[in-house]
């Protein structure tokens, strides 16, 4: 009897806590709001239009609303209880393509170097739970360099323990490039590296960019008598150029090498022949008094 008393009593707290769960939002903390992700170009150019992603799963959970903002301030949320279900915050150069973005996504038309940063997604549930979730990205803006890396040596052929002396200078960008030296396909260390900006009133704050290189000539570092200097300049997924030049070794070792070994065997040769002639006439002297 006891026993079917207390079996009653765990089917009755049972059943409590189900209908407590099903008017809490399953305080358990099982389903809802999750899985959480935006999406951000990491650089484009001026004048681009962007398309900023945030992807979410409410696990049947009704949405509540969904706010982007550029730093701290929001521009643009999405509403599905209101009509209509988007709307637009003033900010200076943010130019939202109402058509186009919605519950997943906000476009973005003609964007400048001011809406390079960070932006951030803000998802909440519905009630009862109101769960909210916040993702963060950084995007920048990029002015890209017009033209190639300039690339420049001291001369044109080097001799084994000479010192290379070269610098690589990339045209005036914003953000700067990135510039690498590359020497017979193996990427070096750069001896110096500096910005310098245009003009101290430049808007877009542009710079350009120089990087140096100090190399010792050793027996290893001449590929059949040449060397090819690359310089690479870089800006994220945006721009990739690149200089090279081909220098020479002075002195090629290995004609060096077998010069010198048929000089001695040519002159070995010679002094054997004249060996074998003064021999004979001294003979034929002898043999004739």
């Amino acid at each position: 009897m006891r026993r079917r008393r207390n079996n009653l009593s765990i089917i009755r707290i049972c059943s409590l806590l189900v209908f407590v769960g099903a008017l809490c939002g399953n305080p358990t903390g099982v389903g809802g709001l999750r899985d959480v992700n935006m999406t951000v170009p990491v650089a484009v150019s001026p004048g681009d239009t962007v398309t900023l992603h945030c992807s979410y799963d409410l696990e049947g959970d009704p949405l509540y609303t969904v706010k982007w903002y550029k730093g701290r301030q929001e521009f643009f949320r999405y509403v599905p209880k209101e009509l209509p279900h988007t709307r637009v915050f003033p900010l200076p150069g943010v130019n939202v393509d109402v058509s186009k973005s919605g519950a997943n996504q906000v476009v973005l038309l003609d964007v400048q170097l001011e809406l390079a940063g960070k932006y951030r997604c803000e998802v909440s549930a519905d009630a009862p739970t109101f769960h909210t979730e916040v993702v963060v990205s950084h995007m920048h803006v990029a002015y890209l360099p017009e033209g190639d890396p300039k690339l420049q040596v001291e001369k044109r052929r080097y001799a084994v323990g000479d010192t290379l002396r070269g610098n690589c200078s990339s045209p005036a960008s914003s953000p700067p490039t990135n510039l690498t030296w590359i020497i017979n396909g193996k990427r070096m260390n750069a001896s110096f590296s500096k910005q310098d900006a245009v003009r101290s009133d430049d808007p877009q704050s542009r710079k350009v960019t120089t990087i140096g290189l100090e190399l010792d000539m050793d027996s290893s570092i001449f590929q059949t008598g040449k060397l090819r200097v690359q310089c690479v300049a870089t800006m994220f997924q945006l721009y990739r150029q690149e200089a090279e030049t081909i220098l020479e070794e002075e002195r090629p070792r290995l004609a060096s090498v077998l010069g010198t070994r048929e000089s001695s065997l040519g002159s070995a040769t010679r002094w054997r022949g004249a060996w074998w002639l003064l021999s004979a006439l001294a003979l034929l002297s002898f043999l004739t008094r």
